[in-house]
Parts: structure tokens; sequence; C-alpha cells
């Protein structure tokens, strides 16, 4: 059958098994129709994979539908594609996902756990992430300056990463859509100064409720202290100055007595 008869009368469809020992499988045409291949039918002699894309001449046959002048497509390929939703996870990448980079780690806190994970997340995809992973949470007990109320913070720690989804296709729009992707984010990362981690030093997006209120504790309590030092030195103070003044008004009234008791002078 010369190649323009082929044209014509050809369907695609996917291979959905094949037996290379036995050389020989089935195709899904596109057609809905299910259809048996031989590798002998196969242009090249070569083994086909199952959800490989092929072209082939549907023929009917005695013991039923059968492909013939089969032209083999691109075989399942490894495509990357992003994921609908952020991704948080408490350990690497979820199933079926990949991380491709990481661009920084960070922390957020807040005394509203939700919060302070939605500050992780803008912060993360402030650095170019869709994913934070190892993602871990630690909760202490803090105190507002100047109070004696407590409340309890959560603070989230975790590092950015970039993750896609890794599945097959045959489909080469989908194959050349995900080597765009790929390629695009490669050029991004060479032309990104890699960002710093951040460390506890370094200031993070927080609530009222965060670590500035730490330093405002600390002042408050110097301020209290301070205060309370003034107080004792004014008491103290206060208390020496009345037993002076009590040792003082006893000296003269001694001395007044003393006067009294004195005998008149002779010559007078």
């Amino acid at each position: 059958m010369d190649q323009e008869n082929i044209a014509a009368g050809s369907i695609e469809g996917e291979v959905i098994s094949f037996v290379a020992s036995k050389g020989y499988g089935f195709i899904s045409g596109d057609d809905g129709e299910r259809y048996f291949v031989h590798q002998k039918d196969v242009k090249g002699g070569e083994p086909l994979t199952s959800g490989q894309r092929v072209t082939f001449v549907p023929t009917p046959s005695p013991k039923g539908s059968k492909a013939r002048h089969v032209l083999p497509g691109i075989g399942p390929t490894l495509i990357y594609t992003n994921p609908d939703n952020f991704v948080w996870s408490k350990s690497g990448a979820p199933k079926g996902m990949e991380v491709m980079m990481t661009t920084g780690d960070g922390w957020a806190q807040s005394n509203d756990p939700n919060q302070a994970r939605g500050m992780l997340v803008a912060q993360a995809q402030e650095n170019g992430a869709n994913a934070v992973i190892f993602a871990s949470l630690e909760k202490y007990t803090d105190s507002a300056a100047c109070s004696n109320y407590r409340f309890t913070m959560h603070r989230f720690t975790g590092q950015y990463a970039i993750v896609k989804v890794v599945s097959l296709s045959s489909d080469p729009a989908a194959i050349m859509e995900s080597q765009a992707q790929m390629q695009d984010l490669h050029d991004w990362w060479q032309s990104k100064t890699v960002p710093r981690s951040e460390t506890w030093e370094l200031s993070a997006n927080e609530t009222r409720l965060i670590e500035p209120a730490k330093v405002k504790f600390i002042l408050g309590l110097i301020w209290s202290w301070s205060l309370t030092l003034l107080k004792i030195l004014g008491l103290s103070c206060l208390f020496f100055y009345r037993q002076g003044v009590k040792f003082i008004k006893g000296r003269l009234a001694a001395d007044r007595i003393e006067d009294k008791k004195r005998p008149d002078d002779p010559g007078e």
C-alpha cells in the first residue's frame, strides 16, 4: 500500500498493551475501537510500549479489527506540570511530585496558627516558590509587655520549594509545553540571585504578638524595676529624713531640759 493510501485511510490511537517477548498487543483507536497489532506490522519492526501514540490503518480480519501499517509516535515521556494549588508538606514533595529546586527557607509566627501559616506561604511565593516542604510547627507560651496575660504563640518553619507534578504523556503538545516550562524555570533561576536563607536574627512578617514584643517586654521589665528601685530609694530617704528630724527634735528637747536644771548665776 502506498503512503498516500495509508495516510488517507489511517487513524490515530494509543497502545494499551504490548508483550514484547511475543511481539503483539492491542491499540485503543481514537474511533473507540480496539485493534490487535503485531510487531511485523510496525514500521521499523521495533516493539511498542503502553501509552505510546501510533498512527495505523484499521483493517478488518476474521478474528476482529487489526492495525496495519503502524507508524510509531512519541513514546510515553516524563512531563512536569505545575500543581493546581500551593503545596504544603511536613516532609519532602508529596507522592507524584518532585522538587525541582529550593529557593530558601524561613519562618513566621503569630498567636493565630492560620495567620502564621499564611504568612509563611506568602513569603514562599515572594521567593518564587509554589510549595513549603519540611514544614514544622513550634508552640510556646508568651506574654505581652508589662502584663501578666499569657498566650500561645505558633511558629512555622519550612523550606521554600518549586515542585512539579510528574506524569507520563505521549501527547506532543503536552511534552513541548512541559519542556518549555522547565526551560523557563531554568532561565529564571539563572537570572535570579539566590536569596539568602532567613535566620532567627532576620526580620519576618509577624503580627503584633511576635518577637519585637519580647523587646518591649524586657524594656517594660527594666522600667518596672527602675520604678521599684526609685520607690525603695525614696522610702529609704524619707525614713532617714524622719529619723533625722526625730533625732534633732530629741536633742533640742534635751538641751532645753538641761537649761532649766542649770542653777542661776550667783552674780545676778
